[in-house]
């Protein structure tokens, strides 16, 4: 068994590094403006990918769970309707206890693995590419400097290191994203 996870392990890193080379040679006609510009597209580029990926992919699970939740927490709020609102109340537990609280914690797990898979998954492989390429020893070599960017002067000096950039660039991208989708919106309601 060990063997095997050695081999598949060294598998893995070879395709992993591989990924890594591809995206450098994608990415190096891009760095003579600068890491901070290149780091800045990656992170719009994870931003718009998660965009798109939490949009498109659904598990049938998770549809499956959703109807079956929506059908219990209704039912449960017919129960509630009863003219006897102690009734109502006992019958609305009986729900939650027999199936509405199951349901929902499956619901509710499934939502949170989608989001991972979605969202957090791609941010935390990108942030790993970049704390990995752009290390203070390789921006030195590659860039002349230590830093993605370096304000103030003498003891004031401010210096921002790739993964704080990305961090700053994720969050503009984001709010970038939600800008123009208000902005979308609005010029199709006017129309």
């Amino acid at each position: 068994m060990d063997d095997f996870l050695d081999r598949l392990w060294g598998q893995i890193e070879l395709y992993l590094n591989a990924t890594v080379m591809f995206i450098d040679r994608g990415l190096s006609p891009l760095e003579v403006l600068g890491p901070g510009f290149v780091i800045f597209i990656l992170a719009l580029g994870v931003a718009v990918l998660t965009r798109v990926f939490s949009r498109f992919y659904v598990t049938k699970r998770y549809l499956r769970l959703e109807k079956e939740f929506r059908h219990w927490q209704q039912i449960r709020e017919e129960a509630m309707k009863h003219p006897d609102a102690e009734k109502g109340k006992l019958l609305a537990k009986n729900v939650d206890q027999a199936k509405l609280n199951h349901v929902y914690y499956d619901y509710f797990f499934e939502g949170l693995m989608k989001s991972f898979i979605t969202n957090v998954l791609p941010i935390l492989v990108v942030a790993s590419y970049v704390t990995t390429v752009y290390t203070p020893s390789t921006l030195m070599q590659r860039f002349g400097t230590r830093w993605v960017y370096s304000f103030g002067s003498g003891s004031s000096l401010v210096n921002i290191s790739s993964l704080f950039w990305y961090i700053i660039c994720l969050l503009f991208s984001f709010v970038l994203i939600f800008l123009v989708k208000i902005l979308v919106s609005k010029n199709q309601n006017e129309k």
